[in-house]
């Protein structure tokens, strides 16, 4: 790798430290990050050109180098790499570098092709996936079978009130699939995964994942809103958004591809009562100040 990595990039590292299939190194004391990417030519092109607008106002992210053909991504061995100049420490990350982000204005009609805010498809989508999936595979994962009912219910339950919710205004900003609790400023600030979505995506991402860590978050959760000023639209948002299982499909897809081992469901599922009393309780908190519709299995015990 060192011999692409000089031959396409004129970069002579010394050491070369390998995680995965990613590859770190120093040069001429800046660090880089040479990692695989999957994500088309098309949004790249937007990405890249997000990117330097985030540079030029002198907001924190890895800066993409071309290589010697002026191309984002390089292939070698049938793999396209893109290579990163890294500027921020790998440390975890804090709730105010999420709002640095979802307070960050951006022109979205420039940025079209990487927007993921029609939860309504892609929950649709994801949810016809796993089940097909389960259907092919299920037979194989115990846990799988067992558990699915209970989550797919919930994920009916979100299309449900995301589809029944007064219809309002959020601003669209900077976002990030995932976004958890264990984020490191690395991953956060890589614009290879950047989309665009509705400020509160990633702080609900977050606030879920110290839920299922069965951290106390709740204060925090309602000083997120006041201090931001989110509205009715933005609170059942953020609501359902925290409800959605998304931690619990994503594990169900990596094992399904045989990426992850079932007994790692077991992790989850194991919190079932706890995670869902601690929802119960966050629901309680939000209905009056959201006007939240009522949820029968939340609002009963």
């Amino acid at each position: 790798m060192k011999n692409a990595i000089n031959y396409y990039y004129n970069l002579n590292p010394q050491e070369i430290h390998q995680i995965n299939k990613k590859y770190k190194f120093e040069n001429q004391n800046k660090h880089y990050l040479f990692e695989p990417i999957e994500r088309n030519i098309d949004e790249l092109k937007i990405i890249y050109e997000l990117h330097g607008y985030l540079l030029n106002i002198g907001s924190y992210c890895h800066k993409i180098i071309l290589n010697n053909n002026h191309q984002i991504t390089t292939n070698i061995n049938g793999t396209n790499y893109i290579m990163l100049q890294t500027f921020t420490p790998n440390k975890i990350i804090e709730m105010n570098d999420i709002l640095i982000f979802s307070n960050m204005y951006i022109d979205t009609k420039k940025f079209e092709k990487i927007k993921r805010d029609n939860w309504y498809n892609l929950w649709i989508n994801k949810i016809d996936y796993v089940e097909y999936q389960i259907s092919q595979f299920g037979k194989k994962y115990n846990l799988i079978r067992e558990s699915s009912d209970y989550y797919i219910g919930i994920v009916e339950n979100c299309i449900s009130l995301l589809v029944n919710i007064k219809k309002g205004n959020s601003a669209i900003t900077i976002s990030h699939n995932r976004t958890t609790q264990s984020t490191n400023l690395s991953e956060y600030f890589n614009p290879t995964t950047f989309i665009l979505d509705s400020r509160i995506r990633d702080i609900s991402e977050y606030f879920k994942d110290c839920i299922i860590k069965q951290i106390d978050i709740l204060d925090t959760i309602i000083k997120y809103i006041y201090y931001n000023k989110l509205n009715i639209y933005e609170i059942n948002l953020l609501f359902i958004r925290i409800l959605y299982p998304s931690y619990y499909l994503d594990l169900c897809e990596t094992i399904l591809e045989e990426k992850e081992p079932e007994e790692k469901l077991k992790q989850i599922i194991d919190k079932v009562e706890t995670t869902e009393d601690y929802i119960r309780k966050i629901y309680h908190q939000l209905k009056p100040i959201g006007n939240l519709p009522d949820i029968e299995w939340l609002i009963k015990k």
